[in-house]
């Protein structure tokens, strides 16, 4: 079973704790939502929710692999606000992310940890997406 320093272990668990946040204040957006575009809208924070929900699952599956114990701690979450503040807090929290997961992704790789280095990867292009994605529909905003 492989090892992981507690410094890789540490980061993951912020990780963790980030995506527990961003599952919740999806849902609390997707809940919130009010106006024109609130439908429309309000899916895709509820899709953003599900999406972040595995990467959760993802990161404490490869903690408890690596031998740590996964965290239960959840980040800041920013709820309420229009549509238009409620797209620039996701935003804001996907920019913080991408910065996070590029870290994860150097530390997985100077730790010798391919799998790891590969699911920070794949997560970094997911959350990149994501903010792509909000960033088009704010503009309409």
């Amino acid at each position: 079973m492989p090892k992981a320093s507690k410094e890789l272990l540490d980061a993951l668990n912020e990780a963790l704790s980030e995506e527990l946040a961003s599952i919740i204040q999806y849902l609390y957006h997707h809940i919130q939502a009010r106006g024109m575009d609130s439908a429309a809208i309000g899916e895709v924070f509820k899709g953003l929710s599900m999406i972040e929900m595995n990467h959760a699952y993802k990161i404490a599956e490869r903690i408890d692999l690596l031998g740590g114990e996964p965290t239960t701690a959840i980040g800041p979450i920013k709820t309420g606000g229009d549509l238009k503040k409620m797209l620039e807090d996701n935003v804001k929290a996907e920019y913080e992310a991408i910065e996070m997961y590029k870290s994860l992704v150097a530390l997985a790789a100077k730790e010798n940890d391919p799998v790891t280095r590969r699911l920070m990867e794949d997560i970094l292009g997911d959350t990149e997406e994501h903010a792509n994605a909000l960033e088009s529909l704010l503009e309409k905003k």
